[in-house]
């Protein structure tokens, strides 16, 4: 019985962040898809070709936003293989949607830095260390 009312509260959740992102894309003048799920997918889909031959041609893109500040992650990607203008575009509208998000909903978290990577080219192919060890 509860989790059939569970379902119901879930529902009613989502439907106003359904509606908005239905609605969110008539007045969106750089034609990104506002939903955050689709700008990840954007962005995902603009840095899948890592392929490198030496370690200045990777680096790294800030993706999304912490409520406490900077961002979610940090994603390598290909300098010869993407659009850089494109792909910051992307980022900072993200980062501008995950901001407003939870600004709107009143959203605090707890204030982790998510430390930058290291990137480099590692057969081939642009990879993000786990953690950096310098103090950025």
């Amino acid at each position: 019985m509860k989790i059939k009312h569970l379902k119901y509260i879930i529902a009613l959740a989502l439907a106003p962040l359904v509606a908005c992102s239905q609605a969110g894309n008539q007045d969106n003048p750089d034609n990104f898809d506002t939903n955050p799920v689709d700008f990840q997918q954007q962005i995902q889909a603009a840095i899948a070709d890592k392929s490198c031959n030496s370690d200045a041609d990777c680096a790294l893109v800030e993706v999304g936003a912490k409520p406490c500040g900077g961002p979610e992650t940090y994603e390598p990607y290909s300098k010869p293989n993407v659009d850089e203008a494109r792909l910051q575009e992307l980022a900072a509208a993200y980062k501008k949607e995950r901001q407003d998000y939870f600004k709107e909903n009143q959203i605090m978290g707890i204030c982790v830095v998510t430390p930058k990577p290291h990137v480099s080219c590692l057969n081939n192919q642009c990879v993000a260390s786990e953690q950096n060890l310098k103090v950025q």
